[in-house]
């Protein structure tokens, strides 16, 4: 009788361990494939949710622009080229793929032997337009009193507009020249306040 029962015994538990792994050896290819199918799924998501690459956007970040001609000014380097090689000028030129009428640029010039005073008087002579005159503004981060001669130009059919600001130093001057046209998007128009907004003598 006792071996009768160590017999059963022995069957229970080989029973019960063959049941324990036929269980696991179940579950764990369910469990596997599941592992994977959650590791895969972030890469297909990441993949569809990939942007196609466009343009740069007007709403990059800015750099400040600390030049040897005295000045400083915070520009967005992915819409506006800055072209420095010049001695005595910077030249902030709008480089998109947007179709405009005509060019965009600030331009800021050296002017080491003129005073404001002069330099706005040759401004206005030099527009050939009659009325032109150069009116007492204020102008960049600082509100420095500044001359302004603004004038308009027909430039093969488009109304180009320039607006230049004559900046008294301590020798000589600074001249500011905002170019554009009439038609200028309203989101370009806020761009080339921004900058000049943040200009600044060093």
């Amino acid at each position: 009788m006792k071996r009768n029962r160590l017999f059963l015994v022995c069957i229970a538990c080989l029973a019960v361990m063959l049941l324990a792994a036929c269980g696991k050896s179940q579950e764990t290819p369910m469990e596997s494939s599941g592992n994977t199918q959650a590791t895969a799924a972030p890469d297909q998501n990441d993949t569809a949710q990939e942007p196609e690459y466009e343009y740069p956007s007007e709403d990059a970040g800015p750099v400040l622009e600390e030049s040897r001609l005295g000045y400083s000014m915070t520009y967005d380097p992915t819409v506006f080229t800055l072209d420095d090689t010049a001695q005595d000028k910077d030249t902030y030129t709008y480089n998109t793929a947007e179709e405009l009428s005509g060019p965009v640029y600030i331009a800021v010039q050296s002017c080491p032997d003129k005073d404001a005073q002069t330099l706005a008087d040759e401004i206005a002579a030099q527009s050939g337009q009659e009325g032109v005159a150069p009116q007492t503004t204020f102008f960049g981060a600082d509100g420095l009193e500044t001359l302004c001669v603004y004038y308009e130009e027909e430039v093969e059919g488009v109304t180009q507009t320039h607006a230049v600001y004559a900046i008294s130093l301590e020798e000589g001057s600074l001249l500011v020249e905002i170019s554009s046209s009439v038609d200028v998007p309203l989101q370009l128009q806020g761009k080339l306040e921004e900058m000049t907004g943040t200009f600044k003598l060093l």
